[in-house]
Order: C-alpha cells, then structure tokens, then sequence
C-alpha cells in the first residue's frame, strides 16, 4: 500500500513538472519568434544583415537565449508527456517524442550557432575591404546552412502530427486536442513549401501547435494536482 502511494505521488509529480515546463516550453517559443523577427530569412540578407547588426545584437542574444532555455526545458515536457499516454501505442509515442526532442533541439543548436557565427562575421564585415567581401560570403553560407534549422522544426511539427494521431483515439487527452495537434502539423508543413500563402499556412500552424502545447500542458498539471482523501 505505502509503495503504491509512494509510486502515485511521484507520478503526480512528474504530470505537475512536465505541466510547467510545457507551459514555459511555450511561453520561450513565443519570446524567441518575438525576438527573431529580423532574422535573416535566406543568403541575399546576409550583406544587408551584417551592416546591420550592431542594432541587431540585443535581438539575436536574446533569441538565443530564449531558444536555448525552450530546448532543455522542453526535454521534461516531452519525457512527461509521453509517460501521460501511459505505455499506449509505445512505438508512435516513443517516436514522437524522439522527435519532439531532437526537433527542438536541433533547432536551438542551429539558431544559436548561426547567430554566434554572424557576431563574430560582423567584425571582418566592418573593416571593409577583402575582409568585408570574405565575411558576405560566409555568412551566405552561414545563412544557407540555416535551412537545417527549418528541417528541426519540422521534424518538432511532425511528432505533435505523432501525438495528435495518437490522441484522437481519445486518450489521455481529449480527440479534439488530435486534430489540433495534427492540423498545426500540416499547416507547418505546408508553410514550408515556397508557395503563395507560406506565410500564413506557417503561421496559423505555429498557433495550432502552440495551443496544443499549452493544452496539454494544463491537462498534465491537472492530472497531476494533489486529490483530497476521503
């Protein structure tokens, strides 16, 4: 009896810390999108961008700061999240949270990296001269490696796609929670794809996957909140 107690109130505790860091995991995706807005979106920004970035720093450092937290806090999110499903479809779950960790991982590896390598750019770039033309350079392939960061974020996208799937059988989240999670999914995707309306395919996909985060982050925290004994 006292092992079962003692097993209930650390699984209590885990569904109340993957609960906050889930809701933190969020509120730091939502900072670092803020805080990224002049990011350079291909190489043909890189020129424009290291003249620039003196203004720029303050943004970048603190993008990458954002991202970096978002990363380690997502990990109990995910570790959490998966143990909510309870050993349900172990094979999906363990995949989509395998790749909600290295999605987002990924991700912060490749933002900050980037950052970090366009600071240290900005320099050369100032002096002028073959300098300036070998840090343009660079940085368009700095830039161009970017796309990498592009690809972990898909593959974050794709395991809530996992999730939602997995959800929409109705447990342990609500079936509506599913198709949110799989709809900000496709949209993300699609927003990927260099077409007309990209912009707002990503966008609405990012709030979809937002509200899944949030969600499923309050559902855990519920899960997990002490119940009062009869």
């Amino acid at each position: 009896m006292a092992e079962a107690s003692s097993g209930g109130c650390r699984g209590e505790s885990g569904s109340r810390l993957a609960g906050v860091s889930g809701i933190l995991f969020g509120i730091l995706l939502i900072a670092t999108f803020a805080s990224s807005y002049n990011f350079p979106s291909g190489p043909a920004q890189a020129d424009a961008t290291l003249a620039q970035f003196s203004s720029f720093r303050s943004a970048f450092l603190a993008g990458d700061i954002f991202i970096g937290l978002a990363a380690v806090i997502a990990i109990p999110y995910f570790v959490g999240l998966r143990a909510a499903f309870n050993g349900k479809d172990r094979l999906l779950v363990g995949s989509a949270t395998l790749m909600g960790v290295v999605g987002i991982v990924v991700t912060a590896a490749v933002f900050i990296g980037e950052a970090i390598t366009l600071d240290v750019l900005s320099g050369p770039y100032a002096t002028g001269g073959v300098s300036k033309t070998v840090a343009v350079i660079v940085a368009q392939a700095v830039i161009g490696f970017g796309t990498v960061e592009v690809f972990g974020f898909l593959t974050l996208a794709a395991g809530f796609a996992v999730y939602g799937f997995t959800t929409i059988q109705g447990r342990p989240f609500p079936r509506w929670l599913g198709y949110v999670g799989i709809l900000g999914a496709v949209l993300f995707l699609l927003g990927a794809v260099p077409v007309s309306g990209a912009f707002t395919a990503i966008f609405a996909g990012t709030v979809l996957i937002l509200v899944w985060i949030f969600a499923t982050s309050v559902l855990m925290w519920k899960s997990g909140a002490p119940r009062a004994t009869p």
